[in-house]
């Protein structure tokens, strides 16, 4: 409001300037007296001006309203990945030197075939990875190539041929005891299974890994295998054996004070507790795991962890403190433009409102979760917010 009276007060102080000299040399004033007059208003305007820039540099922008922060449903922020990509994205690559080695052509196939991956053409970099493997190699050379393709694979969602490639290269890396390459064919290999939802043959591979980190002494990947393990058992729905290995997941995190896998694992073992119908201990262990997240400013994690803590509010029937909770990790969600997070609160929040049995906000709020599901390209989410929909406008008609 200041910068603007400035602005005018500069302008009004111009104008009347020009006036002035105007006036002086209709009246015939000595001319020295006119430039010097000209020069004092010409120095006061710019003085003002200075001020006024001056005074918009300090000036302090006010916070937006709380209001003004709560996203609009029809707002569409950045593509987020969906869950199967986001597994991909963990698959990780092992190179070992095939950028630097003694076989021209091998280092020609290697980077032919990164060229293609970088350009995302998969299907060119799986059949340059495995061109390199008619070559005369070591074990090493080959296990490097085995996880490429497989990588390659996982992209082009050819997962046979990414599990058979996975395969391969922790055969041969147990044969030549390469522990570290055996490590991540394992781990690529249980994620591909996960994303098959194939959860006995992830499981097993999560022992064999388990086996690997226990032998190295690896503690780190010893603890976050007992955590995948936990989230295993979890889908399998054994709750028992689930929380069993989270437990021991977070008893391994705390001895190492690794905040980021403590509150991992506190939010986790909160998840199984509420399966169990423990609301209570999992309420305790989500708050937990949300003041942990907070601290180390983990924004995707704390808006995940709200969005927990207002469905066991909402199970505990305190439908206004559900509603609180699910719109505080919308609005995280909407400004950090997680997709696929802004789409279950939308979901979360219908279902509330559902139950409160407001059916018109119930169903704007699915059909909103079910347009971000929909863009985002997840089947099984979209088809349950469809039965959503379906049940709120049948109960709509009655």
């Amino acid at each position: 409001m200041w910068a603007t009276i400035l602005i005018i007060l500069v302008v009004l102080i111009f104008i009347l300037s020009i006036i002035k000299v105007w006036l002086d040399l209709r009246r015939k004033k000595a001319k020295g007296f006119i430039i010097k007059e000209s020069i004092l208003l010409l120095l006061l305007v710019i003085v003002l001006l200075a001020i006024d820039v001056k005074f918009i540099k300090k000036v302090n922008i006010p916070e937006p309203k709380k209001e003004e922060l709560a996203p609009k449903l029809e707002e569409k922020p950045k593509l987020e990945s969906n869950p199967t990509k986001r597994l991909l994205a963990q698959l990780q690559d092992y190179i070992n030197g095939l950028d630097k080695n003694d076989k021209p052509q091998l280092t020609l196939f290697f980077k032919e075939g990164m060229e293609y991956r970088i350009k995302e053409d998969y299907s060119n970099a799986l059949e340059t990875f495995r061109q390199g493997l008619g070559l005369n190699l070591k074990d090493s050379e080959k296990i490097a190539l085995y996880i490429l393709m497989g990588n390659s694979a996982s992209y082009l969602s050819d997962f046979g041929t990414a599990i058979n490639c996975y395969n391969q290269a922790a055969g041969l890396s147990e044969s030549s005891k390469n522990d570290s390459a055996r490590v991540m064919s394992l781990t690529n290999l249980a994620l591909i299974f996960q994303i098959r939802e194939d959860w006995d043959r992830a499981k097993e591979t999560y022992f064999e890994l388990l086996k690997v980190f226990k032998r190295t002494k690896d503690e780190a990947g010893e603890r976050n295998t007992y955590a995948n393990i936990g989230l295993i058992y979890q889908m399998k729905k054994d709750l028992d054996s689930a929380s069993f290995y989270q437990r021991k997941s977070v008893e391994t995190v705390k001895n190492m004070g690794d905040l980021i896998a403590q509150a991992s694992q506190l939010n986790n073992l909160a998840l199984i507790y509420r399966s169990k119908g423990g609301l209570d201990s999992a309420l305790v262990l989500h708050q937990e795991a949300l003041r942990i997240f907070q601290q180390i400013g983990d924004r995707r994690d704390e808006a995940s962890v709200l969005g927990n803590i207002g469905l066991i509010y909402h199970d505990k029937k305190d439908l206004e403190k559900a509603l609180e909770y699910h719109h505080r990790a919308l609005a995280i969600d909407s400004t950090i433009g997680n997709l696929f997070g802004q789409a279950g609160d939308l979901t979360n929040i219908g279902a509330v409102y559902e139950e409160m049995k407001d059916y018109s906000k119930a169903l704007e709020f699915y059909q909103s979760g079910l347009s971000l599901f929909e863009e985002v390209g997840t089947k099984r989410e979209s088809d349950f917010v469809k039965s959503n929909i379906q049940r709120v406008e049948e109960k709509m008609k009655r």
